[in-house]
């Protein structure tokens, strides 16, 4: 089974490379790397060129923002199983391996979500996210974005289907995605840890809050919501809270138990 692993990258150089040895060294036997960077003048070439030999594809060039640079990633691809990691976060150890096994014991699952962690800049634990089982109507009922993007895979038949990212979004075209997907087709929680997000100040979500939600203001209108949003995220934090009781492995996560 190959995985097709799309890095969109932009002046990036300071957390790149952690990036890159993340994916390259998973070990898998069929991996193809692929790196979208979007014409960086920091450095980021002379990283990317030292592990030039390894990746399957890479350019350097502009482009028309992050979801452009993703699909052109996608779109050149040619893995059973695709996702993006973008170049300041990173694979846990195992990743993919785990990822792969649950496509393979369920050949009916078109989309596979795992746990992330939040690490800051210097790669310390901040704390650990939590995903559920959920489907289509929990998504748009609750929040879109009940799982975090780098802990994401899917088959790559699904953009013969469904399509590619909708360029129009630039922060939550994850989300335009993920339900997309859920519509229509088999999702898949995995209970293990997957990857880690970084948090730090100059990311999107710290910077670019009003157009975050204007953005899912626009797939409230594409989707739909039951409720207004700020009665959604009580009623989700009731939903988590009761689930990860329920399920041992979320609990054991939660606690750290099962980090390896």
């Amino acid at each position: 089974m190959r995985i097709s692993v799309v890095t969109p990258s932009f002046r990036q150089a300071r957390f790149l490379e952690r990036t890159l040895t993340s994916v390259l060294g998973q070990g898998w036997p069929d991996l193809e790397h692929l790196v979208v960077d979007g014409g960086s003048d920091d450095g980021s070439v002379d990283i990317i060129k030292r592990y030039a030999d390894r990746l399957a594809w890479w350019t350097s060039e502009a482009d028309r923002g992050q979801s452009h640079a993703i699909n052109k990633g996608l779109q050149r691809a040619t893995g059973d199983i695709v996702g993006w990691l973008n170049s300041d976060d990173t694979l846990a150890p195992h990743a993919l391996s785990r990822i792969a096994e649950v496509f393979e014991r369920h050949p009916e699952v078109q989309l596979v979500y795992g746990n992330v962690c939040l690490i800051d800049a210097d790669d310390r634990l901040l704390r650990r996210l939590v995903a559920i089982p959920t489907c289509f109507s929990e998504l748009q009922r609750f929040n879109r974005n009940l799982w975090s993007q780098p802990g994401t895979f899917w088959r790559r038949s699904l953009h013969t289907r469904l399509g590619w990212l909708d360029e129009v979004l630039h922060c939550t075209m994850d989300c335009d995605w993920w339900s997309r997907v859920a519509r229509s087709e088999p999702i898949r929680h995995l209970p293990a840890h997957v990857a880690n997000l970084r948090v730090y100040g100059e990311t999107k979500s710290s910077t670019q809050g009003e157009r975050f939600s204007a953005e899912h203001r626009l797939l409230d209108q594409r989707y739909g919501g039951a409720e207004p949003r700020w009665w959604r995220r009580r009623l989700f934090m009731l939903q988590r809270i009761g689930r990860i009781v329920r399920r041992p492995a979320n609990l054991a996560y939660r606690l750290g138990w099962n980090q390896a």
